[in-house]
């Protein structure tokens, strides 16, 4: 008996040619590109849409890090589902409603630790249509991490077709927290780049990567979390703690511009307004909710103590920026005549109703959703009958 090779007559000719066409095709790639002027990369950019994965169904529960940083959260799985353009669900009631709301923001909209129905953006639909007996349609386009440069994208592309009758925006805390870290909306380094509106790939690459995810995801995702979980076993001790994607500017000092940061801050919410009004939508903003009060409870004293050892920034300096930030977006619905829901104003800041520094639990989330109602309830008799 011969080898492979002469086993196999036909399979050893094949693969001969295959070789011969791949060398010969790769030798004349190079000649090509070393005598054509025009250089090719490979690689391709495009605009990140950060939103929640469409028809998502899934449960969260409160991870122990999530407990230690909270101190009236509740460890049980919450339900969450997403419909086929990302909307946290239940959103869609009506296929013909009388009035479509939709709410743009990061995870203290989105809202992943309240129960399904108590979500404000959903609650405060239900509320509406109870008063005023419209039709009321009410999406949640929150994201966590999210900023205001997302929600512009999102309402660009996802909202807009939607032909919404009201756009409510509620951003302060991210904002304040990639402006101060980076400087700009637009920068690559913060949070290792996952955030930032510009995306760089190479198309092969990402495709054969995309492979498992498509074909087995719920392989792959308990793959991941077994390779986050070894990973963690092995450090030393003191480094087990969550994967901090602010580490690369621990202990640097920040120069907090007060100026520059209100200044892009306003001009992303003035922008908001300006496309709403183009749209021929009712463009609404919304303050933030916090327990940063003047004298700090335990957990928020515990929260920020880190700003100071890290950033040389003061409880109080932190606090004094979040609430210019939530002073700007009264000051730009008032100089543009915008409808304002002001949460700073109306959430009391205690742990029964926030279980963080900004994050709703069950009872600040309807509590939130009344006080939407109340705002938008006066406003809309002059939408009625206006959908599309």
């Amino acid at each position: 008996m011969g080898n492979w090779f002469e086993q196999h007559p036909r399979k050893t000719l094949l693969l001969f040619l295959a070789l011969i066409f791949f060398s010969a095709a790769f030798i004349t790639e190079k000649v090509l590109a070393w005598q054509s002027p025009t250089k090719k990369s490979g690689v391709k950019r495009c605009i990140r849409l950060r939103e929640e994965e469409p028809l998502f169904i899934g449960k969260f529960t409160p991870t122990e890090e999530d407990l230690r940083l909270a101190d009236s959260l509740v460890k049980k799985e919450y339900p969450f589902r997403t419909d086929r353009d990302g909307y946290i669900l239940p959103a869609r009631v009506h296929e013909q409603p009388d009035l479509c709301l939709v709410f743009l923001g990061g995870s203290t909209t989105a809202c992943y630790y309240v129960d399904e129905e108590k979500r404000f953006p959903y609650l405060a639909g239900r509320l509406l249509e109870a008063e005023t007996k419209l039709r009321v349609n009410s999406y949640n386009s929150g994201v966590g991490g999210n900023y205001s440069l997302h929600s512009l994208d999102i309402l660009l592309n996802k909202v807009i077709p939607m032909k919404p009758d009201m756009v409510v925006m509620m951003h302060n805390i991210n904002d304040l927290a990639v402006l101060m870290y980076a400087g700009s909306y637009w920068s690559q380094d913060f949070k290792k780049g996952k955030t930032s509106p510009l995306m760089e790939f190479q198309p092969m690459a990402v495709n054969f990567r995309q492979l498992p995810d498509y074909f087995f995801p719920h392989l792959s995702q308990a793959l991941k979390s077994l390779e986050k979980g070894l990973r963690r076993t092995l450090r030393p001790k003191q480094a087990r703690a969550p994967d901090d994607e602010l580490r690369e500017i621990r202990g640097k000092k920040i120069r907090l511009d007060r100026d520059h940061l209100l200044k892009e801050f306003k001009m992303n919410q003035q922008t908001f307004i300006n496309i709403c009004r183009a749209r021929k939508i009712t463009p609404v903003l919304m303050t933030m909710a916090s327990r940063l009060t003047a004298t700090p409870d335990p957990l928020v004293s515990r929260l920020t103590k880190g700003l100071e050892k890290d950033h040389g920034l003061v409880y109080q300096e932190y606090r004094e920026i979040f609430q210019l930030f939530n002073q700007a977006i009264r000051l730009l619905a008032q100089e543009n005549r915008v409808l304002l829901i002001d949460l700073a104003q109306a959430v009391p800041p205690d742990k029964e109703y926030i279980y963080d520094l900004v994050h709703f639990t069950n009872r600040g989330s309807g509590y939130a959703a009344g006080v939407i109602k109340e705002g938008l309830k006066p406003h809309l008799p002059a939408l009625k009958g206006g959908r599309n």
